[in-house]
């Protein structure tokens, strides 16, 4: 995946590199969806209630 330069960014690459060192990594779904909070297009508690109510067991 390929950012455009921006701090915003730049802060979403660091989270992302902090952990693949711990052999931990994010779907590129994911990240999509956090590249569209960093511009806006979508609230963190939007991204929050969707993988909740993904992953969550009732």
């Amino acid at each position: 995946m390929i950012l455009e330069n921006t701090q915003k960014n730049r802060e979403i690459k660091k989270v992302v590199a902090t952990m693949a060192i711990e052999d931990m990594y994010f779907s590129e779904d994911f990240l999509n969806e956090i590249v569209k909070i960093s511009k806006g297009e979508k609230t963190y508690e939007e991204l929050r209630q969707e993988v909740i109510k993904k992953y969550a067991r009732f």
